[in-house]
């Protein structure tokens, strides 16, 4: 009662310029500090996206072990050895995909994409004026010009790859003390949150909920959805097969669409460069194989867990992906789940104030 009504008392001149002194002070440094650590703002977040995803995994070992620093780097080595080095050797492999494809382009013989659309039986038996307009398409120059681009920004890529590997090591320095140093990170949250502790609870509680049902859930399903499409890709002979693979797991988030927006074309590539048993192969792996994971698999991990809107799950995945790299296919739902989590305690009352 007594700070209540010390809190009601006018401020004194000495007392109101210090008070703003401080305020002023504060946003100055607070300003120096997000320059300092702006440049590191994306692996932070994916950091603590990584540190909420497997904070279970760690709360295991520790159990186990009764170490909390042998836990959490337990749990940083199995995060590299499972999902960062597969990552690298993809994406390794993904590059020499796109040069080998890049130079067959090119090339003015011998393409894989040199097809010739009359002589296709599909082709055939469309109407005349559907045939005329198809024959018409120079599908070559365009991907010729797609290959150009491609060999000129590999520079690009290849020029960023010590930026990304050093990004990667305080990736993983971030992670080991967000794993360790979490209970006290928590504890911070409370103390410096006006809102009573069974509010921030609540709070960090949902978040971390939905946060673990986006990564743990969506992305674990479209990554094996990307990992059996690309198995059937490289099966049935499409050039590229891991480039297709990885638009694979960028599009089962996609609503409606979905994988079929990627295996379609495949199927249709194959059909129309004379390769019929091939393309009706493929079909049948999309739809049997591919097609049982997204039916059977997604609803027994997410249902139940996200309370997402499609459209807002495909708004937020291109939003991230723009805004964010390809971290944002994480990050982006990542940020609608925390957002909607908000949006469920404000419905329930927690600004009323017996909450506060």
């Amino acid at each position: 009662m007594v700070k209540v009504a010390s809190l009601t008392q006018p401020l004194t001149q000495h007392e109101a310029i210090a008070r703003w002194f401080f305020l002023g002070l504060s946003v100055i440094v607070g300003y120096l500090f997000w320059q300092t650590i702006q440049p590191f703002a994306i692996v932070l977040m994916t950091a603590a996206v990584f540190a909420v995803s497997v904070s279970p995994v760690e709360k295991f070992f520790r159990r186990k072990l009764g170490h909390r620093a042998i836990s959490s780097l337990i749990v940083v080595l199995l995060v590299l050895i499972i999902i960062v080095v597969p990552l690298v050797i993809a994406g390794i492999v993904m590059v020499n995909q796109a040069v080998d494809i890049a130079h067959q382009l090119i090339a003015q013989n011998g393409s894989i994409f040199a097809i010739d659309f009359s002589t296709s039986p599909l082709v055939q038996h469309l109407p005349a004026a559907v045939q005329t307009y198809i024959n018409n398409i120079d599908l070559r120059a365009g991907l010729v010009m797609l290959a150009e681009w491609v060999s000129q920004h590999l520079g690009l890529i290849f020029s960023s790859a010590g930026g990304f590997l050093f990004k990667t090591f305080i990736f993983f320095i971030c992670l080991y003390y967000f794993l360790v140093d979490r209970e006290r990170l928590v504890h911070e949250i409370l103390v410096l949150s006006p809102l009573r502790d069974k509010t921030d609870s609540n709070i960090l509680a949902r978040m971390t909920g939905t946060i673990r049902a986006v990564v743990t859930g969506s992305l674990v399903v479209a990554v094996a959805q990307g990992v059996v499409a690309g198995i059937g890709l490289a099966i049935f002979g499409v050039p590229g097969f891991l480039i297709w693979a990885a638009l694979v797991v960028v599009a089962a988030n996609i609503p409606f669409v979905g994988t079929a927006s990627i295996m379609v074309p495949a199927c249709v590539y194959l059909l129309l460069s004379g390769h019929e048993p091939a393309a009706i192969g493929l079909a049948i792996w999309s739809i049997v194989l591919v097609g049982l994971i997204d039916n059977f698999l997604k609803p027994f991990i997410v249902e139940g867990r996200t309370n997402m809107h499609p459209l807002l799950i495909l708004l937020t995945i291109l939003g991230g992906l723009q805004v964010f790299g390809p971290i944002g296919l994480i990050i982006g739902p990542t940020v609608l789940a925390a957002f909607l989590s908000l949006v469920e305690l404000y419905k329930s009352g927690v600004l009323e104030r017996r909450s506060l």
